[in-house]
């Protein structure tokens, strides 16, 4: 495995550096992204991207409402506009999650189940804003500043390209 400044990921020990880092916090799972042919509310000329988080049932950490006790995961899916702001966010998105900033655990005993943590996601397609949908002009804005105020920042185009020949 690999520390956060070899490969940007959170892992355990890293095998370039041999520098041991602490497991990601928060909820884990997957997450995937996926195309749709069909247009958001105020993107007109954009499709939507859908991302998928599957989280499986777990059992709750320290920093949750029951610690050491057993949760309920789940299916979650967020929209997006497929525009060139939102290609720029997307990686942003992926590091907050394998951060464990996008969920957290609410409840308690029996009732505990994963809920969307401090990362605002758009869960409906229409209905707007107060919807948790589109028409919202300010989402994409909003986004980047929660995922700013977490220090997930977005990664300048020249490191990704340094790597290139």
């Amino acid at each position: 495995m690999m520390c956060p400044q070899c490969l940007l990921k959170v892992h355990m020990n890293c095998r370039v550096c041999h520098t041991t880092v602490s497991a990601p916090r928060g909820i884990q799972g997957k997450m995937s992204v996926s195309e749709m042919p069909i247009s958001l509310q105020g993107h007109s000329r954009d499709s939507t991207v859908k991302v998928t988080y599957s989280i499986p049932d777990g059992i709750q950490g320290g920093g949750h409402p029951n610690p050491w006790s057993p949760f309920r995961g789940g299916l979650f899916e967020a929209y997006l506009p497929l525009c060139e702001r939102t290609k720029k966010l997307l990686p942003r998105l992926e590091r907050a999650f394998k951060q464990g900033l996008t969920f957290t655990v609410t409840g308690k005993d029996a009732g505990a189940q994963v809920t969307w943590d401090c990362i605002p996601h758009k869960t409906s397609l229409q209905g707007g804003k107060s919807s948790n949908g589109y028409p919202d002009a300010s989402y994409l804005t909003r986004l980047s500043q929660a995922l700013t105020s977490q220090s997930i920042e977005e990664v300048l185009a020249n490191s990704q390209d340094s790597t290139k020949t």
